[in-house]
C-alpha cells in the first residue's frame, strides 16, 4: 500500500480581497486532484502551493 503524504498547511489565512488569475491547465489539474485527496478546498492547496513554491525560490 502506497504510504499517503500528509499536506502540511502553513498558510495563515483570513478574510482577503479577491484574487483573480490565470493557471496552466496541468497545474489546475495537480491542485484539483491535491484538494480532492485532502479533502480541502481548491483555494486552500493553491495558496499552500504557492508558498511551498516561493519559499523554495527564497522569496519568503
Amino acid at each position: 500500500m502506497e504510504s499517503i503524504k500528509k499536506f502540511p498547511r502553513k498558510v495563515w489565512r483570513n478574510n482577503r480581497p479577491k484574487m483573480t488569475f490565470t493557471l496552466h491547465p496541468d497545474i489546475v489539474k495537480v491542485i484539483r486532484k491535491t484538494a480532492r485527496e485532502e479533502g480541502l478546498s481548491f483555494s486552500v492547496v493553491a495558496d499552500e502551493a504557492f508558498f511551498a513554491g516561493f519559499k523554495a525560490m527564497g522569496r519568503i
